[in-house]
């Protein structure tokens, strides 16, 4: 009896220890204690490394743009649900490749702010609203080390022990409805050692984003880490190495007037007969009517700026389906809103390099915050081109040409109406406000985009690009130096 005794015990011990149902209070309260959460009402905490631009990549299967953090400030304001973060980034990857604002010329400040229901960017005096940032900032701000503990003590978080090898493990999961999920990992020091979580994301649906936090050290009674690396979706998004942290810092984050009132909105600018421009943001879309059906150029952001556009259009043009939208490019700016289209039944006309990415993410899990996508149940139609797409009728025609060789996207595409000599395109030209002088560098985006237009011997009156203003195409010139 003594040896099967001994024996039982020799394989429990082998096996890994698991606790249901622990006292959750108990639990993150010794955590709390350790880190110096308890009475943390604020933070702030300073160093450097390398950001990276999510969604920004040159390809679906390339990772995301990297750039060096010269600086990196994050304040946070637990009380209020507040969180800033500033930035002073440079260029780190030569040749350019990719989006998230390529390229940097010498030093670039960075301010991104959230607090409650509003999001917006302050890099100078204006602040601008940043409508479609909100849930990502504040799934930020509560994964920080000790959000993550504020978080789950308001979420009544569920806590499981485990062993791996000969470490003792504490998982602590709470979901923050409509926003994201998170699993923490506590080591046996009770520090909070890695946050496994997935946010809502338009593009990707449930997107998963793997914190990791190391090299503890005490600052002022707080415990905090000196290294935080991030990945999201796969790929690095943060690596950073923290040299200062302030405990309850000064972190009173007002809420600027115009952010406050901020909404999604739609204008519509009639720009030829059966073409308009519809705007009202940062990110704009285009129309065009055919004989029996309309075609919208682009489906940016997220469900709420897509659902508004799709109303704009029925409104529009009423007695006509939508029958394509048109995808400049994969970056998650530019296709957050192509769920909705997909759920009305509309064919999406993108670049072959994109088909495979689209229809994985379009069928990927959405639970978080179930979209029009899935509640709709509906499978993506994607029609693709390499080169060149034409839609044609009685009424006029509609080109799609591949941009070849732009460093912004392998895969970006333009549309282009000959008879009315316009030209669809997103970032590969952004015109500047009026009377802007030209960079001293000219954008390697909008050269290409020039040489594009040549190659492909295209007439061009006016550029409607999907950020900033309708421009003759005098203005593409005289931005990369090349007016007459």
């Amino acid at each position: 009896m003594w040896k099967n005794l001994m024996l039982a015990m020799a394989v429990l011990a082998l096996l890994p220890w698991v606790g249901e149902g622990q006292d959750a209070k108990s639990v993150l309260d010794g955590v709390a204690k350790t880190m110096g959460a308890a009475d943390l009402k604020s933070i702030q905490y300073s160093g450097s490394g390398s950001t990276f631009a999510v969604g920004q990549n040159p390809n679906p299967t390339a990772p995301w743009p990297r750039f060096n953090a010269k600086s990196f400030t994050r304040t946070v304001n637990y009380e209020t649900g507040s969180l800033r973060d500033e930035i002073v980034r440079t260029q780190a990857e030569q040749p350019v490749r990719g989006g998230g604002g390529q390229p940097v010329v010498g030093e670039q400040r960075q301010v991104q702010l959230v607090s409650g229901t509003h999001a917006w960017n302050q890099p100078g005096d204006t602040a601008t609203p940043a409508l479609a940032a909100v849930g990502d900032r504040l799934h930020q701000l509560w994964i920080t080390p000790h959000g993550v503990v504020k978080a789950a003590m308001a979420r009544n978080a569920t806590v499981q022990s485990r062993t791996e090898g000969d470490k003792k493990v504490t998982s602590i999961t709470f979901t923050e409805p409509g926003k994201f999920k998170a699993t923490a990992s506590i080591n046996a020091q009770n520090l909070v050692e890695k946050v496994k979580s997935w946010v809502a994301n338009p593009v990707l649906g449930d997107m998963p984003v793997e914190t990791t936090y190391s090299d503890y050290k005490d600052f002022d009674g707080v415990k905090f880490p000196t290294k935080i690396v991030q990945k999201a979706g796969g790929f690095p998004s943060l690596d950073l190495t923290v040299s200062a942290v302030q405990r309850n810092a000064p972190a009173d984050l007002q809420v600027p007037d115009n952010v406050r009132q901020a909404a999604v909105q739609v204008k519509t600018d009639k720009v030829v007969d059966g073409v308009w421009y519809l705007t009202g943001g940062t990110h704009h879309s285009a129309l065009v009517e055919m004989k029996d059906y309309v075609v919208v150029v682009e489906g940016p952001q997220n469900d709420e700026r897509a659902l508004a556009v799709i109303a704009e259009v029925k409104k529009t043009v009423p007695n006509k389906p939508i029958k394509y939208v048109v995808n400049s490019h994969h970056h998650f700016d530019h296709s957050g809103g192509l769920g909705p289209f997909v759920a009305e039944g509309v064919t999406i006309i993108t670049h072959a390099i994109n088909k495979p990415f689209f229809e994985q993410a379009f069928a990927a899990p959405r639970t978080v915050s179930p979209d029009k996508l899935a509640q709709s149940g509906k499978k993506a139609t994607i029609e693709t081109l390499n080169d060149k797409h034409v839609l044609r009728d009685d009424t006029r025609t509609l080109e799609i040409h591949h941009i070849g060789a732009n460093p912004h996207h392998d895969g970006l595409i333009l549309a282009y109406l000959p008879q009315e000599k316009l030209l669809i395109e997103a970032d590969a030209y952004t015109p500047a406000p009026p009377d802007t002088p030209p960079p001293a560098q000219p954008n390697p985006f909008s050269v290409n985009l020039h040489d594009n237009i040549g190659r492909l011997q295209l007439p061009v009156d006016r550029i409607l690009p999907l950020h900033g203003r309708i421009v003759p195409i005098a203005e593409l010139l005289k931005a990369i130096g090349r007016a007459p």
